[in-house]
């Protein structure tokens, strides 16, 4: 079966707000790249050591901007983001470590909940589906039924040059991710590119850790099929319905017209547990006046205080569901200063501290 952007009917939930937001791809320009997964690369940067003041002056991209996880920088910058990262780091090679890198860690990651799916067939098919979302760059396609099963990526011939760095970057977050929902290397068959390589094969296979090709008719690469079907170890229904139905809100605000709601909800989603989240921080993100931004809320029927609220239960309620954390990371991923805050809210939500949470794993219920 080959996967591209239709989601399966078991997660239709999870991807509606995708299709809400996309509209059949009319509402986000062609050949971009999400500040969502710019955010995720300047962070593994940082985790090895980058400066992420420099490089975002290096590049020319404002903090504000990336703020918004909705917003989209072009190709080109795209492809300006990796050269200035090469030569920050003063290596070639640095996008295949930082793809190693750039995973989700939280319910604030878009796709997050996508590693609760039952096999690692599923949670590949879940990300593919996600990818228009992340850039619609190049087309990544996943073919549960080749012998072995194979991904392909699919992008202009006149761009294979330009697009090489990029492209690597992707296959080796693919090649990551199998690795993170087994918890073992991905038992890869073969890896091939068509642009030709940027530097030593070697450290292309070292890697990979298969045999890698280029100068090839598509970029492919192939994973051993009793991988794939192999059930999860993070498989959790209960929590991936949960982290579904948390979308269902801001799609029916899109589709109804509430979009400074919806675009809302998503901003602090992603912002939470990255710094206090605050309505003229948000307002700037969107090029928005603070004033215009709060009218705008109230009139779709939500305060920004309400609002930001919203979104802590309804992440809070997840976390306890995880049941992986600290209360004190809890607190932090909430955006709160300290545990006491924290506390404070939880009461006010449910009439109980959360120490008491472990007889009701569930956590605050969702508004």
């Amino acid at each position: 079966m080959r996967v591209e952007s239709c989601p399966t009917s078991r997660g239709r939930l999870i991807y509606s707000w995708i299709d809400n937001l996309l509209q059949n791809g009319k509402a986000i320009p062609p050949d971009t790249m999400s500040a969502n997964l710019a955010v995720r690369i300047l962070r593994a940067a940082a985790a090895e050591g980058g400066n992420r003041r420099e490089i975002l002056s290096a590049i020319g991209l404002d903090e504000t901007r990336l703020r918004n996880p909705l917003s989209r920088i072009s190709w080109q910058v795209a492809i300006r983001f990796f050269k200035v990262l090469q030569a920050h780091f003063n290596d070639p090679a640095v996008h295949l470590r930082l793809g190693e890198k750039a995973a989700m860690q939280n319910f604030s990651d878009f796709g997050y909940a996508t590693r609760l799916e039952t096999d690692l067939a599923s949670v590949i098919k879940a990300h593919v589906q996600l990818q228009p979302l992340r850039q619609n760059m190049v087309r990544t396609t996943f073919d549960t039924d080749g012998r072995p099963p194979f991904f392909t990526w699919e992008y202009s011939p006149d761009l294979i040059r330009d697009y090489a760095t990029f492209v690597e970057f992707s296959v080796v977050t693919f090649a990551r991710l199998s690795r993170q929902v087994l918890n073992e290397p991905p038992l890869l068959r073969s890896v091939q590119f068509r642009h030709e390589p940027q530097f030593d094969i070697h450290r292309y296979k070292a890697v990979f850790g298969c045999p890698v090709d280029f100068g090839m008719p598509q970029t492919r690469m192939e994973i051993a099929g009793r991988q794939v079907f192999r059930p999860s170890p993070f498989a959790n229904q209960k929590l991936f319905d949960a982290a579904s139905r948390r979308y269902e809100r801001p799609a029916t605000w899109m589709i109804t017209g509430k979009t400074h709601l919806a675009y809302s909800y998503f901003y602090l989603t992603s912002e939470l547990d990255k710094s206090p989240p605050t309505l003229d921080r948000m307002a700037a993100s969107f090029g928005m006046s603070e004033r215009t931004l709060r009218r705008k809320l109230v009139e779709e029927g939500m305060s920004f205080r309400d609002l930001l609220d919203c979104v802590r239960k309804d992440m809070c309620q997840l976390y306890f569901m995880e049941d992986t954390r600290s209360l004190g990371e809890i607190a932090l991923l909430l955006g709160y200063s300290d545990l006491s805050a924290f506390t404070r809210a939880y009461k006010n939500w449910t009439g109980t501290p959360p120490s008491r949470h472990g007889s009701n794993r569930h956590g605050p219920k969702a508004n």
